[in-house]
């Protein structure tokens, strides 16, 4: 340790007696043998990791839909919340990405849509009568999630891009967890 730090002990928010305590302990390190600091540092390394879990990045995917659509994934992720403690932290998305779940297994095969296509494309915009009808929202949905919706919109839209729309995904969806766990009051 050079002497320049230890003269700067005491100078600020130690006191006297803090300062020594802490520059007896500089000068025991400097003094220790670098085999037993060795030997510390052995032990810290040996100490086992447990394995993290990597968080795959989520995406803000954007829906405009019914009103009664949205009305029935928050019913579903309250009624969820309801059934346990295991539920607590249930919450839209999570309804999303159950009902994503279901149509992979029940729906279409998907054709694979050429890389970088995205098939949805900007309409007209809605009118304010409409706009009382649908509602605007987005749920948090992973990378794979986003895929799928694209994937399912561009295999079901066929030769015609455009006509088969994410609200349109949204609509399959939402029958999807409707058989499944029926109408919600």
């Amino acid at each position: 340790m050079k002497d320049k730090v230890l003269t700067n002990f005491g100078k600020k928010k130690e006191s006297s007696s803090q300062s020594l305590k802490l520059q007896n302990v500089f000068q025991k390190m400097q003094a220790e043998p670098v085999e037993k600091q060795v030997e510390v540092v052995q032990e810290i390394i040996s100490v086992p990791v447990k394995p993290s879990k990597t968080k795959e990045k989520s995406f803000n995917f954007s829906f405009v839909s019914e009103a009664e659509n949205i009305n029935y994934i928050r019913r579903l992720e309250f009624e969820k919340r309801r059934q346990g403690s295991e539920f607590s932290y249930f919450t839209s998305s999570d309804v999303v990405k159950e009902g994503i779940a279901l149509l992979r297994k029940k729906g279409p095969k998907l054709k694979n849509r050429p890389a970088g296509m995205i098939p949805t494309r900007r309409g007209r915009v809605s009118n304010g009568t409409e706009l009382k009808e649908k509602v605007t929202t987005s749920f948090s949905l992973i990378e794979n999630e986003v895929d799928y919706i694209y994937d399912y919109i561009y295999t079901k839209s066929g030769d015609i891009l455009g006509s088969f729309t994410k609200e349109s995904f949204m609509n399959d969806m939402i029958k999807e967890l409707k058989n499944k766990y029926g109408e919600l009051e």
